[in-house]
Order: C-alpha cells, then structure tokens, then sequence
C-alpha cells in the first residue's frame, strides 16, 4: 500500500523521502479537510498496522505492556493494546502520572479500550520486570528537548530496563525531525512509524535509538503529497551513476588527479586511488611529493604515479604548478589523504584549490588546513565536495566533536553554509547536505567500516563520481550509497579492512544492473 510522496522528484533512483513532523502533521490535515477522511479512523488505521507489525516481529511473545502518554500518540497505543488484546495477547495498560488521554481521538480511543477491560493503571517501573513487550507510547512527533516530569521519569526507567521495546511514530526522548537526543531516550528494537518515514529515525543519535523501521500506510490518499525534508538513499543509487560506455575511451570513463601522501602516510594515498578505478574511472594519477613516489609506483601498479616537487617531504608553494600541470589532462581532483600537516602544506591546498579549475573532493589532511575560514572555497568556479568526520567537521566549525555528533544534521548545514560546498558528514547514516538546502542521508553501511581508511576509500569514490560528470550533491549522495554497500558486502565482519572495502566496489556498482 503507499505511504507518503513528495512533491518532488527523488534526487537518486530508489531514494525514499523523509518528513519532518510539520509535513506529516499538515498531510494528516489535509485528509480530513480536503477528503474527508476522519482522524479517528487514520489513528485507527495505525494503531492496527502497528499491532499487526508487532505480532509478524514476535511470534512468540503473548505479553504487552502499552505505555501511553496524553497526546495521540497515546491514543495510538490504546488502539495497538486494543488489537493485541483481541489476537489473545495478556495486555497491560500503564500511563504515568498526569497522563490522562486529553484529545478528542485518543479519549475515544481510551474510552473503547475501558469497555473491554483494558483499563490504564499508573506506570510503575516493577512492571517492567514482568517480560513483557513494552510498546512506548509516550511521547509523539510533535516532542521537543528533553523529556520531563512523569512522562521523563518513564522514559528513564524504560530505556534503563533492557526490556524490548517497539516504539510508536518516534522512541520518546528522539527529536522526529533531527534525530538529537536532549536527554533520557528510549532505545526501541522496532519503530512502526505512520504514513512517512522521518530524518530523526535515520540521523544518529536517533538511528541508534529507532532499530529497524517500519514506515505503515494509515490510508493517507496518494494526492497529499508533502514536502520532503531530506532523502534516505540506499543500494538504488548506483543506478545513478555512468557506466562506461562501449567504445569510450579511459578519459570518457572519467579521470582523476589526487594530490595524496607524505613520508609515513602513503597507505591513505595508495587506497583513494586505488578506489578511483574500482569506482568506474578510466583513469587515475596520483600525484605525491617525489620522496615517496617510489612507493607508489610499487604499491599502483595500475596508477600513474607523478612525482611533485616538495618541501621537507611534504608539499608546498612550490608544488603547485606541477599539480596544476597534471590536472591537465583530467576531470576531477581529489586533496587530502595522507598529505600529513606540515605548515607549508596549508598554502598548498588553498593554491592548488585556488589554481585548479575543477570539481575537488576535500578530505583528510586538506580538511584540517582549511581551517576555521573555509568560506574562500565558494569562490573557486568549480564544485567543492568536503568530506569529514566528526573530529575534522568540529574543527572547521570550531566546536567539539561532542557537539557534531549530537546535532549531525545542524552540523552538516553549518559547513556547507560556512564553505559554500557540498558537506559529506561522515558516520553512520552518513549526511550529505548542499547549498541549496538539499539533504542525503546514507542508508547503506555496517559497523565493518569504523576501520581506518574507509574515509579514503569514499574520497576516491567521490572523486570517480565526480570525473564522470554527475552533479555533485548527486555524486556524493551515490557515492555514500555506494560506499556503504561495498562494505556491506565485502564480507569480513569486524576483521573487514579498507582494502576489503576496495575491492567490493564493483560488486556495489553492479547492482545497478540488477
């Protein structure tokens, strides 16, 4: 059955739109104003789906505890112990103090549960320890900070149980709209969430607390079509991207300049560029200072390896013109990884940014010498794709890491607003976020890629994008995807390593022929 369409196109093939609560609330609106459609029978219609959602995920439990809170969310909850109870299951009721359902729906919905016996009782934490399936009904999308006072004190005992638990719209506790944790939050194992899917579930710290999720149809007409917030991109994406063509030749594939290593940092340089080729370039020159050419050109064999003049090992000023020399012949650059922080570096990369007029991917290294002033990079003519972890985000915003990773999406919107280019916030459920206000969010990946070098693998990846000719808010995007899917499929759990990752990138690719 269909859930929520946007009002426009999908940036990606298979890219699936997230909503932000006003979004779902106006479409919830719009229902009833302009179809005709009752309230009550959409929370009906998702307290039903939820129900029948938890009875397909635990066939063997038989036991509920149904924590509601005042709000419709609450009312959902009531419908969802309605239907659990009608398929033979012990249901309990609990709602925290203060927590009398108080909307028209949710009391109609309280009052139905009342006549079959199913009466809320006050929430104790005991009735946690009973094994019961908790269903958390406290807190709903509208919810904002952290929770507080009864409902806060719920919310604790809950996530602090280790009970299972499956959440109603959004775990209590998680922002719907940016996946922030103020506070004490709810980890669910499953979130039915009702008519779109939404930011919050797919943006860490919120991605962690949701589990898997399951967007239900509550019977929204497909005529409501809202405005998506951002866009959850998956294995789809690499329908995106060129293939090489029959007959091309290796510069029609793309090809791609990267100014990479340094003494004792050569292995970064050596894995973005090996991934430039396994991402579909035809051809790739890696351009490093001269003292380390001789290791590149053993560990490459299939890369040109330019040997730049440079400046105690690293480069320099002087390394400039011999990049932009090479950057002749090709159509994307990629600065960053390995290129180490000697302070005659830092020239370097805003010169040869300054001086090649083409799309740049910005990782690494090159990141920590932008500084706190990036705003320059929206000067060059062409693209600029940064991609950072939280650390090296932290740096250029000038704030903790701490601070990045508990508010990604914002964090993501200040670099590209403060550099005037395409942000990729690496991590889990990586964020991509453009000038113009566009918003990626990575569906794909595994906790096989917290290992060194990955980051370097997705620069190439970029990079290859790039040369090939996509848009660049649309080649970061699939290259996330992409990226993520190698390392889903390169097989090797917690001892997989970044050239796993490598080598599993054709293999991503080809799904798009699937």
């Amino acid at each position: 059955m269909p859930t929520a369409r946007a009002t426009a196109p999908p940036p990606l093939p298979g890219a699936t739109p997230l909503f932000d609560a006003a979004a779902l609330r106006r479409a919830d609106r719009l229902a009833g104003t302009r179809h005709a459609m009752p309230s009550i029978l959409l929370m009906e219609r998702a307290g039903l789906a939820a129900a029948e959602a938890i009875l397909a995920a635990y066939p063997q439990r038989t036991a509920a505890l149904v924590v509601v809170g005042a709000g419709n969310n609450g009312g959902d909850g009531y419908v969802v112990a309605r239907h659990l109870a009608e398929a033979g299951w012990d249901v309990a009721i609990a709602a925290p103090r203060g927590q009398r359902a108080a909307t028209p729906d949710a009391s109609a919905m309280a009052a139905i549960a009342r006549s079959l016996g199913l009466r809320p009782r006050p929430f104790a934490p005991g009735a946690l320890d009973a094994g019961r399936l908790v269903v958390d009904g406290l807190l709903g999308t509208g919810a904002r900070g952290a929770p507080r006072g009864t409902i806060g004190t719920a919310v604790a005992a809950i996530a602090r149980s280790g009970a299972p638990v499956v959440s109603l719209d959004v775990p209590s506790g998680v922002d719907a709209d940016t996946g922030v944790v103020a506070g004490e939050a709810i980890r669910a194992e499953l979130t039915v969430t009702f008519h779109g899917d939404m930011p919050g579930l797919h943006v860490e710290p919120g991605r962690s607390h949701a589990g898997r999720v399951m967007v239900a149809d509550i019977g929204i007409p497909v005529a409501v079509a809202s405005d998506a917030a951002a866009w959850l991109v998956g294995r789809g994406a690499a329908a995106a991207v060129p293939p090489k063509a029959a007959g091309a030749d290796k510069y029609a594939s793309g090809a791609v300049l990267l100014a990479v290593g340094s003494p004792g940092l050569t292995g970064a340089g050596c894995l973005a560029s090996r991934a430039t080729l396994r991402a579909g370039a035809g051809l790739t020159v890696a351009g490093v200072p001269a003292g380390v050419q001789p290791v590149y050109a053993t560990q490459l064999v299939e890369i040109m390896s330019a040997p730049i003049p440079e400046q105690e090992g690293a480069f320099g000023p002087a390394s400039v013109a011999p990049l932009v020399e090479q950057a002749q012949r090709v159509s994307a650059l990629v600065i960053g990884p390995g290129i180490g922080r000697a302070e005659q570096t830092r020239a370097f990369v805003r010169e040869a940014l300054e001086a090649i007029d083409l799309p740049a991917v910005v990782d690494a290294d090159a990141l920590h010498h932008l500084g706190t002033e990036p705003g320059w990079l929206a000067l060059r003519s062409a693209p600029t794709v940064l991609t950072p972890h939280a650390g090296e985000a932290g740096h250029i915003l000038d704030r903790p890491r701490t601070e990045v990773e508990a508010e990604r999406l914002a964090a993501a919107r200040a670099l590209t607003a403060a550099s005037g280019a395409v942000a990729v916030l690496k991590g889990p459920g990586t964020v991509v976020a453009a000038p113009d206000g566009r918003i990626a969010v990575g569906a794909t990946g595994s906790a096989a890629l917290a290992t060194a070098g990955t980051g370097d693998v997705l620069s190439g990846v970029v990079g290859a994008f790039l040369a090939k000719g996509m848009e660049p808010f649309a080649a970061a995007a699939a290259a996330v995807a992409v990226h993520g899917r190698a390392g889903e499929l390169a097989g090797r759990g917690d001892g997989t390593v970044a050239g796993d990752v490598v080598e599993a990138l054709p293999a991503a690719l080809a799904e798009r022929d699937a």
